[in-house]
């Protein structure tokens, strides 16, 4: 369902999405990434790049979970969205309103980008 890796040396935490989350499964999913990330021992001010393009648009009630279930999650002083096609790009720029976001086609850039 995605995968989950941290490089230390950039701050960075790269996740990638291979498909479309149910509202359940992302109650595991917020708790998995939290679990990594302590364990990890990141803070807040880390990067984050998240590549969405093995997926398309989440269903409304996914987003609302994601939007209740990733509030206390530490913030990102940067952060990549990796998303291909108008509609999933929409979703992103309503959802992802942080001025610290950017939109990228492909992951080599987002990972460029916000390493930088």
């Amino acid at each position: 369902m995605y995968d989950v890796s941290f490089d230390h040396d950039a701050q960075l935490l790269a996740i990638r999405w291979h498909r479309i989350f149910t509202p359940d499964e992302v109650v595991a999913y917020t708790r998995d990434v939290m679990r990594q990330f302590l364990a990890a021992h990141f803070r807040p001010g880390y990067r984050l790049m998240i590549d969405m393009s093995a997926c398309g648009p989440q269903s409304q009630e996914t987003l609302a979970a994601l939007a209740q279930h990733m509030g206390p999650f530490p913030k990102a002083s940067r952060i990549a969205i990796v998303a291909v096609g108008a509609v999933l790009r929409g979703q992103v720029r309503r959802v992802m309103t942080q001025p610290y976001m950017q939109l990228f086609d492909d992951a080599a850039a987002a990972r460029g980008w916000v390493v930088q």
